[in-house]
């Protein structure tokens, strides 16, 4: 029991006696590509235009027409414009029709009867007017002749009566006239009428007919065979038919704090998730300016017009939208977590102090290369920013290339010599320490500015 103890307390003695403190330094790689400062959002893909195809009049769906493959219309089909899609019940619009054409054959005919009436009327009022006349120069010889030898008082009265019946019967028949040219504007009224209700009903026959009225896909069926259609008051939606899939757009909602970095004309490069690994271009058409709020967060709708020649992307799918608002080739960039960095003296490698400012560089910045266990300042132009990395220039040519290691902070903590041994060397007092087995990234490139072995960042500066 005693050696026991004795060796444990050896053990404990040289474990206390070899404890010293490991600095070990958490860094970004300095890379070389292409910056883009971009605006992010979301969005979803549209056709340019879409048609909307309804229903004017009630009935029920008697068959679909065809595409152009000759196949029963469905999503997807392509059609062209006059194509039939649909043809509703014309049962009872058939007898509407008949009704309406009956309509119209009894105006014409009371058109023709009225016709008459107003030709006899005209002949009565020819008849009167000759008889008054004839009335009116007889009156005429009665005066000159006056009551004597030659014409008694009767033969006068007789001659006065003639004159005064003949101007009241052409009075009539000029009332008669008014009466039958009246029936005749109302005959023509309802003959109007009539032929108005008959195209109409032949009209209605039409929107029995459901057709395209554009060239286009059909995105959207919404009626069955058998499904009875109700008019009201809007028109009620068959199928939508997107014009042109070739040429569509994204409907993308952008924050209001960058809405004033996008514009007309930008150029735009985009994603869906149905194919992650293509990248797609199109070009800003225009920002609406009605905005929308939702949970306090303003946003505006962008449209941005995007080809799509090979049908590859569908109606409605989400797109991640980039706004490219500045773009700089083959430039070295860096992780903007190396600019907090402030090493204490003692990790600064001896002999290598930062170089005095220049006072024509506003934007020089320090960053600190890792060199064999030490810091070495090197001083940079620190450029554009995208929130994530920075562009940089080394003020001395040569002192930073892609692949340096830049140091953003330090990880200290404490080893003891004597708990492990390294590797191929035998712990008397411990366990032996096993190989260390190189840490795998998964599969996944480390994005640019980021290291994937020491991934997690350092300490807050001092």
């Amino acid at each position: 029991m005693l050696v026991v103890a004795l060796a444990v307390g050896a053990w404990m003695f040289y474990r206390s006696s070899h404890r010293v403190r490991e600095i070990r330094f958490s860094t970004t790689n300095v890379v070389r590509g292409d910056f883009v400062n971009k605006v992010q959002a979301t969005g979803t893909l549209e056709p340019q235009e879409l048609v909307d195809v309804g229903a004017q009049v009630t009935g029920e769906i008697k068959e679909f027409g065809t595409d152009l493959d000759g196949k029963r219309v469905d999503y997807g089909s392509e059609v062209k414009a006059g194509q039939l899609l649909a043809r509703i019940d014309d049962t009872l619009v058939e007898l509407d029709i008949k009704r309406a054409e009956a309509q119209v054959a009894q105006a014409q005919a009371q058109i023709l009867s009225a016709a008459a009436a107003v030709a006899q009327a005209d002949a009565s009022v020819a008849q009167a007017q000759a008889n008054k006349n004839k009335a009116d120069r007889d009156m005429q010889r009665a005066d000159k002749l006056g009551v004597g030898d030659a014409l008694s008082q009767m033969e006068y009265d007789q001659f006065v009566n003639a004159a005064e019946s003949t101007a009241a019967a052409l009075q009539s028949a000029r009332a008669q006239q008014q009466t039958s040219r009246a029936q005749q504007a109302n005959a023509d009224a309802q003959l109007q009428s009539a032929q108005a209700q008959l195209t109409r009903e032949l009209r209605n026959r039409d929107y029995t007919r459901i057709s395209t009225p554009v060239d286009g896909t059909i995105v959207v069926r919404q009626v069955n065979v058998g499904q009875t259609v109700v008019s009201s008051m809007n028109a009620t939606t068959l199928f939508l038919v997107a014009r042109d899939l070739s040429h569509m757009q994204i409907w993308a909602s952008v924050n209001e704090a960058d809405i004033a970095r996008v514009h007309a004309g930008q150029e735009v490069r985009y994603t869906v998730d149905a194919l992650p690994n293509e990248t797609f271009m199109g070009r800003v058409n225009k920002i609406r300016p009605n905005a929308t709020m939702s949970s306090n967060v303003v946003t505006y709708i962008v449209e941005v017009d995007v080809e799509n020649p090979q049908r590859k992307l569908l109606p409605y799918m989400s797109a991640n939208v980039n706004f490219i608002v500045e773009e700089f080739k083959d430039c070295l960039m860096v992780a903007d977590s190396a600019f907090e960095f402030h090493p204490p003296q003692e990790l600064i490698k001896p002999g290598s102090l930062p170089p005095p400012p220049q006072e024509d560089a506003e934007d020089a910045a320090l960053l600190w290369k890792k060199v064999d266990g030490h810091v070495v300042p090197v001083r940079v132009l620190r450029g554009r920013d995208d929130g994530t990395r920075s562009v940089v220039t080394p003020l001395v040519e040569g002192e930073l290339e892609a692949g340096d290691e830049v140091v953003t902070g330090v990880l200290q903590g404490e080893s003891s010599k004597a708990a492990s041994a390294p590797e191929g060397e035998k712990n008397l007092f411990g366990m032996n320490r096993p190989k260390r087995r190189e840490r795998s990234t998964g599969g996944v490139e480390p994005k640019p500015g980021q290291d994937a072995r020491n991934a997690r960042p350092g300490p807050p500066p001092m």
